[in-house]
C-alpha cells in the first residue's frame, strides 16, 4: 500500500510540472508576465536602433531591464528566485570572471561602454532564464520564438523586394552607422539586426527551433516546412558566406540527429525538394530571381572549392576575394607590440592596424571580422579566455543534460548554440549575442525546471 501511495504521488509531481510548461509559478502575476513578454518579443523583433536617445541609448530591452530591476526590488521572493537561479548556473563563475575584465578595463581606459554594454547582455540572459522558468513557461516560450521567425522569415522577402531596410527606414531613432548593404548589384537583407551578417547570425539560431517538435519532444528538420523555407531563403537573400554554409551544415546536422523514422521522412522529404528546386532553377535561372539564387548558390561553391564560377552569373568576384583575403592575416592581430596583452583598449568605434605578412608585404587590417579577435582587441587575453571558458563550460554542461535527461530540446539548443560561435570565427557578433544567450537562458530554464521535477520526486521516494 505504501508503494502504491508513493507511485500515486510520483505521478502527480510529474503531472504537477508537466503543468509548468505551459503554466509555471508566477505566470498569475499579471504585470510581471506582460514585462517579460514585451522583453523577449522586442529582444527578437525591434531593432537595436529604435529607442530614446539620453546620453545612452534607451532600447526596448534595456527598458525592460530597468523596469524588471524596480519590480524585483519591490518583490522579494522575485529576487529571491533571481539570485537562485543566477548562482545555479554552471556558466556564472566564467561570465564573472570575464564581467571583472570588463570592469578593470572601463576603468583603465575610461570607457563606460567596455563595461556596461557586456553587464545589460548578461543581466538580459539571467532576466530571460528567470522568466522562462517561472513566468513565461518554456512551451510558451518555444511558441514565441516561432512566431517571431514567421514574421521575420516573411518581413525578409518584403524588405529584399523594398530593396532596402523598412525598419531602418521608419525605426531608426537613436544615433547609428546601420546602412543598407548591396553587393553585385542585389540588396543584403538585414531584418532587425544592423547588419546582413548579423542577421545571418539569427538565422542560423531560428533554423535550429524551427525543427524542434515541442509536444512530441522530438526533433525533425521538416516539422514546419515552410517556416525552414524562408528562413533558409532568408539566409540566402542575407549574401553571408558563412552563415549560408553554417546553415548548410546545421541542416544536415539537424538531420542525422533525428530519431530512425524522422530521419528517412527527411530524406525522401530532401529528395523531392532538391528535385522541385532543380527543376525551378531550370525554369527560372534566366530571370532576375533564377539568376540570384545561382549566383548565392555558386558563390558558395567558389568559396568551398576554390572555383569561379559565379561570375557567369554576375558576383563581383574582386569584392568577394578582398573581403576573404584579408582574413589570412588577421591572427598577425596578436603580434601587434601596440596592444597590450592583459587590457584591452575597450569598446572603440573604429580599429586599424598595419602588419606584416609573411613575404614582408604590408597590410592595412580596418575591419575584423572575427569575434575572438575582437576580444582580445577589446579586453585582451583575459577577456578572450574568460570568454572562451564560459562558451566550453556551456557546451559540457549541454552535453551532460543531453545524456542525463535525454533532452531532445537541449540537443537542438546544442546545435544551434555551437554553431553560432563557429560562424563567429568569420564574423563579428554585430550585436547579436542577446540571441544566442536567448537560447542559453531556454536551455538552463528547462534544465531547472526538471531539477526541480527530480528533487521532488526523490523526495517522495
Amino acid at each position: 500500500m505504501e508503494n502504491q501511495a508513493k507511485a500515486v504521488k510520483v505521478e502527480e509531481i510529474k503531472k504537477h510540472y508537466d503543468a509548468l510548461l505551459d503554466k509555471p509559478e508566477l505566470q498569475g502575476l499579471k504585470l510581471l508576465f506582460g514585462i517579460n513578454m514585451f522583453l523577449l518579443i522586442a529582444l527578437i523583433v525591434m531593432p537595436q536602433y529604435f529607442g530614446i536617445h539620453l546620453g545612452y541609448d534607451i532600447t526596448c530591452s534595456r527598458f525592460s531591464n530597468i523596469l524588471l530591476i524596480i519590480y524585483a526590488l519591490l518583490q522579494y521572493r522575485v529576487l529571491n528566485l533571481f539570485i537562485k537561479n543566477f548562482l545555479k548556473c554552471s556558466i556564472t563563475i566564467p561570465l564573472m570572471i570575464y564581467l571583472f575584465v570588463t570592469i578593470y578595463t572601463m576603468i583603465y581606459r575610461i570607457n563606460i561602454n567596455a563595461f556596461m554594454l557586456v553587464f545589460f547582455e548578461l543581466l538580459t540572459m539571467y532576466m530571460l532564464i528567470f522568466a522562462i522558468r517561472y513566468v513565461i513557461g518554456i512551451r510558451k516560450t518555444i511558441k514565441i520564438i516561432i512566431g517571431c521567425s514567421y514574421f521575420l522569415g516573411v518581413y525578409g522577402f518584403v524588405e529584399f523586394v523594398a530593396g532596402h531596410s523598412l525598419m531602418l527606414q521608419f525605426l531608426s531613432t537613436v544615433p547609428n552607422n546601420v546602412k543598407n548593404c548591396y553587393r553585385s548589384g542585389y540588396y543584403r537583407i538585414m531584418g532587425p539586426c544592423g547588419h546582413p551578417l548579423g542577421y545571418g547570425l539569427l538565422l542560423v539560431l531560428l533554423i535550429a527551433i524551427a525543427c524542434y517538435d515541442y509536444k512530441k519532444e522530438e526533433i525533425f528538420l521538416y516539422k514546419r516546412p515552410f517556416l525552414l523555407f524562408i528562413l533558409i531563403a532568408n539566409v540566402f537573400l542575407t549574401g553571408s558566406r558563412s552563415s549560408q554554409g553554417i546553415a548548410l551544415v546545421e541542416v544536415f546536422i539537424i538531420m542525422l540527429l533525428s530519431n530512425r523514422k524522422n530521419f528517412k521522412k527527411t530524406i525522401f522529404y530532401s529528395l523531392l525538394l532538391l528535385g522541385g528546386m532543380a527543376f525551378f532553377l531550370a525554369l527560372t535561372y534566366k530571370t532576375k530571381i533564377g539568376n540570384y539564387l545561382l549566383m548565392q548558390i555558386t558563390v558558395l561553391v567558389d568559396h568551398v572549392l576554390g572555383t569561379e564560377i559565379s561570375v557567369n552569373f554576375g558576383a563581383d568576384i574582386t569584392t568577394l576575394q578582398n573581403s576573404e583575403g584579408y582574413r589570412e592575416y588577421l591572427p598577425l592581430i596578436f603580434k601587434l607590440d601596440w596592444l597590450n596583452p592583459l587590457i584591452g583598449r575597450g569598446v572603440q568605434k573604429t580599429f586599424g592596424a598595419e602588419v606584416v605578412g609573411s613575404n614582408g608585404e604590408i597590410v592595412y587590417i580596418g575591419s575584423v571580422d572575427n569575434y575572438y579577435i575582437v576580444q582580445y582587441i577589446k579586453y585582451a587575453y583575459p577577456g578572450m579566455v574568460s570568454y572562451l571558458m564560459y562558451i566550453v563550460t556551456c557546451i559540457i554542461t549541454m552535453v551532460r543534460n543531453v545524456f542525463k535527461n535525454r533532452s531532445e530540446l537541449t540537443k537542438i539548443l546544442l546545435i544551434s548554440f555551437c554553431c553560432y560561435y563557429i560562424n563567429l570565427w568569420w564574423v563579428d557578433s554585430i550585436q547579436t549575442l542577446k540571441f544566442i544567450y536567448l537560447f542559453v537562458a531556454l536551455f538552463f530554464a528547462e534544465a531547472f525546471w526538471k531539477k526541480d521535477r527530480d528533487k521532488a520526486e526523490k523526495q517522495i521516494k
